[in-house]
């Protein structure tokens, strides 16, 4: 056991489903009886490995990106200067570029405590191939939240759109419910990919010259 990791069983959760394949795949990779430094790559790895990703433009000015990783997502906006950018070449004189990024997160587990409670914000395929190997602790980035506006700052799913189910309930949805019969159930579903579509906007208006 890490100093000071968190006990997996004991991790609230929100994530309702388990791909149990994906799961066997990352046991497989571990082996049977990791050791310390191998849980601890595996619970915050340093070369954050990336899972395949493809994308294409659509009709009028939208993108569609699609990855079998339940991990990507819209990173947000930035706003660069030409220079920034010397390898492309631009039609026209450019003053500014906006982009619209998609990508993959950090990929460490990652834990928000709050009221005493440890929630499993990210990794929960990874805590639970663990905790499937009979391993009870691991490393995670802890963040610590005191107030209502850093949960919503902190978390942008369940976590912060429903509190009290996670914090306040006094038995909330916890890791080891995913390994109880009674609480669980085994089904067979479509293999899927996770999409993400963006679309953007142009306007040209005359506005009053101050």
């Amino acid at each position: 056991m890490l100093p000071g990791s968190p006990a997996l069983e004991r991790l609230v959760v929100y994530q309702k489903h388990i791909n149990i394949d994906f799961a066997a795949k990352l046991k497989a990779d571990l082996g049977p009886r990791p050791n310390l430094e191998e849980v601890f790559r595996l619970a915050l790895p340093y070369h954050h490995p990336e899972p395949p990703a493809r994308w294409m433009k659509t009709h009028g000015d939208g993108y569609v990106f699609m990855s079998p990783s339940n991990d990507m997502r819209y990173l947000g906006s930035v706003v660069l200067k030409p220079s920034e950018l010397t390898t492309r070449r631009f039609h026209g004189s450019v003053v500014g570029i906006v982009g619209l990024l998609v990508g993959f997160g950090s990929n460490f587990l990652n834990v928000v405590q709050s009221k005493n409670r440890l929630v499993l914000r990210n990794g929960s395929h990874r805590a639970y191939a663990l905790r499937d190997l009979g391993v009870t602790h691991a490393p995670a980035i802890v963040q610590t939240i005191e107030s209502p506006d850093d949960l919503r700052v902190a978390d942008g799913g369940a976590l912060r759109d429903n509190p009290e189910l996670y914090l306040d309930n006094p038995r909330p949805s916890m890791l080891k419910d995913y390994f109880n019969p009674r609480l669980r159930k085994v089904i067979t579903v479509p293999r899927q990919l996770r999409q993400i579509r963006i679309e953007y906007e142009t306007q040209e208006v005359f506005v009053p010259a101050l």
